[in-house]
């Protein structure tokens, strides 16, 4: 694992926390010394895991939230600042759909869920961080995307497709807007990733067959992604902006 020393100290909110991907970059940003809210509706998990890292030494607290909420959002901002003092990196893992429904097959309430999980939510947060990135030294914001808002896929949702394609767009525009303010804005697209939920759901036989289509036969795992994370939230990537960074192993180019 890199060593980021600048990240010692500085205030890491990640949403969707409690699980997957996003647990992951929590851990890994706490052992940087990142000062951890871990935003997430899923309270016992959350709970358990900021008490986890501090047990470790850490600094992490769970903030309860519903991300489609704006008035939860906006609450979940303000105790994450009046704890650690303020926001310098705002990473957002919270996303996901539960339907594989093609477009003539899916309900209109099914296609706004999906939407105000991953594209709703994402402007939310990111809308209400702003004032307190402003005020850091090194304001940082990590939309996590998706291979599906890059490419079509016939094993994804057309819904959580045009939603990660409007987090890729929407983050675009935060670059130009808030580069004024030394604050970057990137995205990364993840491919499947090998995660407990993941796993759980196929056999190994159907992982293998998943890999096969990758360059780089493997399937990603969260630390591929994490690791994207905590580069571009260092020092490092302080030029990068408005970048969508496809972390997939190969299996889509641009």
């Amino acid at each position: 694992m890199a060593a980021y020393p600048e990240l010692n100290g500085r205030v890491v909110a990640i949403t969707g926390a409690a699980s997957g991907i996003g647990a992951v970059a929590a851990r890994e940003f706490a052992a940087q010394g990142a000062r951890v809210a871990l935003v997430d509706i899923a309270r016992d998990d959350a709970e358990a895991l900021a008490a986890e890292l501090v047990a470790a030494g850490g600094a992490a607290r769970h903030v309860h939230c519903d991300i489609s909420d704006e008035a939860s959002v906006q609450a979940a901002i303000a105790q994450v600042t009046a704890a650690f003092g303020g926001l310098d990196v705002l990473v957002n893992c919270a996303g996901g759909y539960t339907k594989m429904l093609n477009i003539e097959q899916m309900p209109v309430e099914e296609f706004d869920k999906v939407i105000a999980l991953n594209l709703r939510g994402t402007f939310l947060m990111c809308k209400a961080a702003i004032p307190s990135l402003k005020a850091s030294k090194a304001g940082r914001i990590i939309n996590i995307a998706s291979i599906s808002g890059r490419t079509v896929h016939a094993t994804s949702s057309p819904a959580y497709g045009a939603a990660k394609a409007g987090v890729i767009q929407l983050t675009r525009f935060l670059a130009w807007e808030l580069g004024p303010h030394n604050i970057t804005a990137n995205s990364i697209a993840p491919i499947t990733t090998l995660t407990p939920r993941v796993a759980a759901l196929r056999t190994p036989e159907q992982v293998e067959q998943m890999a096969a289509s990758i360059p780089l036969r493997r399937l990603a795992e969260p630390i591929d992604h994490v690791n994207a994370m905590l580069w571009l939230a260092s020092d490092a990537a302080s030029y990068i902006n408005g970048v969508s960074l496809d972390v997939n192993g190969g299996r889509v180019m641009f």
